[in-house]
């Protein structure tokens, strides 16, 4: 009686920690909101991303999938995470210039953060 007791805790035990788990992986996945202001126009893959302001998805991971939600349009990007010294007192951006005369967004910096999305080249996604 007491085994079988025993067993029934433990393997509660193992489903209460396996829940937290995952809780925190989804909680992490899914990301902080922010909305960010570009000042120029840019690609971000095929897709381009016109100067304004926009809310950006931003995972806590160092890498993964970075999201810009242009209107009812969300493109996305994978990202590698860069830490900086100090924390970014405005949006700042970086750009590559196309042959085409056109511009793909290099980096992103949030406003009020410590680090720099490096966006990798042709990696966008365009949903709904």
């Amino acid at each position: 009686m007491f085994n079988r007791l025993s067993n029934k805790v433990a393997s509660g035990a193992v489903a209460l920690v396996a829940v937290l788990i995952l809780g925190v992986v989804a909680l992490a996945q899914s990301g902080v909101e922010q909305k960010v202001s570009f000042y120029l126009d840019g690609k971000v893959g095929n897709e381009v991303v016109k100067k304004g302001t926009y809310t950006v998805v931003i995972p806590e991971a160092d890498q993964g999938t970075v999201e810009i939600k242009v209107g009812k349009k969300t493109v996305a990007a994978q990202f590698t995470k860069r830490q900086n010294k100090d924390q970014s007192d405005a949006d700042k951006m970086t750009y590559r210039e196309n042959g085409d005369g056109t511009r793909t967004i290099a980096t992103i910096t949030p406003r009020g953060r410590k680090f720099t999305l490096l966006l990798e080249e042709n990696s966008s996604v365009a949903g709904k």
